[in-house]
């Protein structure tokens, strides 16, 4: 889960703006952790797995890993480029991934479930820290990490996501999240081990219950991670260690599957953008990847949950709600539709927003589909629309309908699905429903929220958000 943020140009941070004369520095959490090169023999990058993570064993966890499954390398047969990215109007380039899931066996899964990417962080970021750690000439030997020898904190222990044999290039590849945010006690340790005084009271200062405002501007709103403050702190070398008991652990990307298990192939498609500033770890990785012959990432099932196409379990009606990307689960709702067009007689309506008519997935099927009445209603709004007499956001084509969206949606056998940006995209659809309840039961806002409660209670109002 990523949060869209303009790119931080660090030539424009004046470190002095951003240091309280007056303060107090959050507590660094004590070193626990010490890494031991064991020889020196170095590991070849060819020989190394791709993903060091499964060479922790058992007791590492994937998060919401199905029973029985773990990671497996899986080939990427073919990609295929939805929406070309444009400046002017902000859209992302869209790709669609088609995976071959044979090394997964006989799984079965359902339209709306999602697999698990596990990332790696980008080649040349890596490199540049092994740099400025001081560690390219041993970024390839073989070592170690255990506790440190006058580590007092009894339930200090080596985390689990760093295998026990391992490489500096081989940690900060696949097992650390370089990008992530900055704790405070991180920033306070990073202070430690900053020989400039200008530059220790920044990081000091940042630490700071006092500094809590300069916290949220840079580390927040702004993205300021890791390798910013090390190019902004030109005298801070953390070790090691340091880094691997502060930065968490680099964790799977969830992808929803955007076809029917009934097309018959051991394939399945996932869909993802990826930002012109400032890429998500994995798109980026995904975007290396296609370049290479061949082209494999690692994947594992995530466990089922609510969010999958239901219409034969019923039979019922399905309200559909999306915005971008967030349309890719239900185009495999509407393949399997199709599928098994005479079983599946309900209703099934899509409000569906993007940028621009050109950034709005297939839209061409979605027009097929309502032809033949797979779709009984489809509604699409363009943010970026330039007609002030056309509905910008699915909001406003939810108010449009509210009489008969809330009719339907009252109906036993319908389920409403909402998959957005749970930043702000899905609360506003919330609030829009809230409304809609409230003008056409004659409800007030306390009794519509109420009502929507407990539509979700039922399993009637299902959400599939990111941030």
């Amino acid at each position: 889960m990523v949060v869209d943020v303009d790119q931080l140009d660090n030539s424009l941070v004046d470190i002095d703006v951003y240091t309280l004369t007056e303060y107090v520095s959050a507590k660094p959490l004590e070193s626990n952790l010490e890494v031991l090169f064991t020889t020196t023999e170095h590991v070849s990058q060819q020989e190394e797995k791709p993903c060091a993570q499964l060479k922790c064993g058992e007791n590492l966890k994937f998060p919401f890993a199905r029973d029985s499954y773990s990671p497996v390398a899986v080939s990427i047969l073919d990609d295929k480029e939805l929406v070309s990215a444009d400046a002017v109007t902000d859209t992302k380039r869209v790709v669609e991934l088609t995976l071959d899931i044979s090394a997964l066996g006989d799984l079965h899964y359902d339209p709306g479930d999602t697999v698990a990417i596990l990332p790696s962080n980008a080649s040349k970021v890596v490199a540049q820290l092994l740099q400025r750690l001081d560690l390219t000439q041993q970024a390839d030997s073989a070592c170690h990490v255990r506790l440190a020898a006058n580590c007092t904190k009894k339930s200090a222990k080596v985390p689990a996501h760093i295998p026990a044999s391992t490489t500096p290039r081989e940690i900060f590849t696949h097992c650390v999240a370089l990008h992530s945010v900055p704790q405070k006690q991180f920033l306070s340790a990073l202070a430690s081990c900053t020989s400039d005084v200008r530059e220790r009271a920044f990081l000091a200062s940042l630490s700071s219950k006092q500094g809590a405002v300069h916290y949220q501007t840079l580390i927040l709103e702004r993205g300021l991670g890791l390798l910013d403050l090390l190019e902004l702190c030109a005298s801070c070398k953390p070790s090691l260690a340091l880094l691997i008991e502060h930065l968490p652990r680099l964790l799977p990307r969830p992808y929803s599957i955007s076809n029917s298990p009934l097309e018959g192939k051991q394939q399945l498609r996932i869909i993802y953008s990826i930002r012109a500033r400032k890429p998500g770890v994995t798109t980026s990785m995904l975007e290396v990847k296609l370049k290479e012959q061949p082209a494999r990432v690692f994947v594992y099932p995530r466990l089922q949950n609510a969010f999958h196409y239901t219409d034969l379990e019923l039979p019922g009606n399905q309200i559909l709600i999306a915005v971008g990307t967030g349309l890719a689960p239900f185009l495999g709702f509407l393949a399997h539709k199709e599928l098994c067009q005479q079983q599946a007689t309900g209703q099934t309506w899509l409000y569906v927003g993007a940028k621009t008519s050109q950034a709005m997935l297939k839209q061409q099927q979605l027009i097929a589909w309502q032809k033949s009445s797979v779709l009984q209603r489809l509604r699409m709004c363009y943010s970026r629309s330039s007609s002030d007499d056309e509905p910008k956001h699915v909001q406003e084509l939810l108010e449009q309908d509210a009489e008969e969206l809330v009719e339907l949606l009252l109906l036993p056998k319908t389920i409403l699905y909402v998959c957005a940006d749970g930043a702000k995209i899905s609360k506003s659809i919330d609030d829009c429903l809230r409304r809609c309840m409230q003008r056409v039961l004659h409800l007030d806002e306390t009794e519509a929220v109420k009502r929507l409660k407990e539509l979700r209670t039922q399993g009637k109002y299902r959400e599939d958000v990111w941030l």
